[in-house]
C-alpha cells in the first residue's frame, strides 16, 4: 500500500521474444528510467550507459506486466546519440512546452544536455544538443557524474531540475523560461552546426563540414567513446559561413588511431553540436 511500502526480493528485467530471454544487460552503469516512449499507455524503458548511449526498451506486454522484445539505441542526425562525456542518465518530458518529448541528460562531466524533438510526440528524433544553463552560464558541476529529475517542485507549473552528482549533494535548478537553444516555436536554434561528414565511415580522411551563424571563436575536437580526447581539429576564430576541417585519423601527436567509433564536437560560445565518425582501417 501507499502508506505501508513493501517490497519483493528483485527481479531482473529481460528482453527477447517469449521462450528465449536475456537479461537485459547495457554493460556498465545502467541508468534506467520508465516512460511511456510510443504513447501507447503502456510503460517502456529507456536505459543509458557508461559509454554515453541510450537504449529504447518497447513494452509488447501489459502495463502491469511488461514484456520486452527488442532494443534499439536511441539516434541523432541519423547516428546513434552518444552523450559527450559519457555516462549517459536520461530523462524525459516536454521540456520546451511544444507538446512533444524532449531528451535531457547528465555526463561525466557534471553538464546537463539537451535533446530537442525534431519529429513526432510518438516518433522521437533528434538532432543534436545543447548544453543547458542556469543564469545564462552552462551548468559544469565541480562534481561529477550529474543525474537529472525534472520535476514541478515548486508547483508553479514552470518545469524544475533536480541533479544528484557524485558529492553526494542535490541540487534544485527551478525553471523560469524555456531551455536553452529553444525559440517560442520549441524550434532548436544553433548558432554553430556540424554538417554531415563525409566519407563516413571513412579511411584514410574524412571531410567535417561546419557552418557559422555569426563570427565566432570555435573548437572542434575528436574524441574516443569512453570520452578521452584523441585531437583538436580546430581551436581559433572563425567568420561567419560555412567552413570545412579534415582529420586524417590521427591524434594530437600525428600517430594513426585505430578502427573504430569516435565523436566529433563543436563548440562555440553561444551553442554545441556533435556527430559520429566511423574509422575503417
Amino acid at each position: 500500500m501507499d502508506d505501508e511500502p513493501l517490497f519483493d526480493l528483485g527481479t531482473i528485467l529481460q528482453v527477447g521474444e517469449p521462450g528465449s530471454k536475456t537479461d537485459i544487460d547495457v554493460g556498465e552503469r545502467a541508468t534506467p528510467i520508465a516512460v511511456d516512449w510510443n504513447n501507447d499507455g503502456k510503460k517502456d524503458l529507456v536505459v543509458g550507459d557508461k559509454v554515453g548511449k541510450v537504449r529504447v526498451f518497447i513494452n509488447e506486454g501489459l502495463d502491469v506486466a511488461p514484456d520486452f522484445r527488442t532494443s534499439q539505441f536511441l539516434q541523432s542526425n541519423g547516428a546513434d546519440l552518444v552523450v559527450f562525456g559519457a555516462r549517459s542518465s536520461p530523462c524525459v518530458a516536454d521540456l520546451d512546452d511544444d507538446g512533444r518529448k524532449d531528451l535531457l541528460t547528465g555526463n561525466t562531466d557534471g553538464q546537463l544536455l539537451f535533446y530537442a524533438n525534431t519529429g513526432a510526440d510518438e516518433y522521437p528524433s533528434f538532432s543534436g544538443y545543447e548544453l543547458v544553463t542556469a543564469d545564462g552560464v552552462a551548468i559544469d558541476l565541480e562534481a561529477t557524474r550529474s543525474r537529472p529529475f525534472v520535476c514541478d517542485w515548486t508547483g508553479d507549473g514552470s518545469t524544475d531540475v533536480l541533479i544528484g552528482a557524485s558529492d553526494g549533494l542535490v541540487r534544485l535548478y527551478q525553471g523560469v523560461g524555456h531551455m536553452v537553444g529553444v525559440d517560442s516555436g520549441g524550434v532548436p536554434v544553433l548558432a554553430a552546426r556540424l554538417g554531415a561528414a563525409h566519407p563516413n565511415p571513412f579511411n584514410p580522411r574524412v571531410d567535417i563540414p561546419f557552418e557559422l551563424a555569426a563570427d565566432d571563436h570555435v573548437r572542434i575536437s575528436v574524441y574516443d567513446t569512453s570520452g578521452r580526447l584523441v585531437a583538436v581539429l580546430v581551436n581559433d576564430a572563425r567568420p561567419a559561413g560555412e567552413h570545412l576541417v579534415t582529420w586524417h585519423g590521427a591524434d594530437g601527436s600525428g600517430r594513426r588511431v585505430p578502427s573504430g567509433v569516435y565523436l566529433v564536437r563543436l563548440e562555440s560560445s553561444a551553442s554545441t553540436d556533435s556527430g559520429k565518425l566511423v574509422l575503417l582501417r
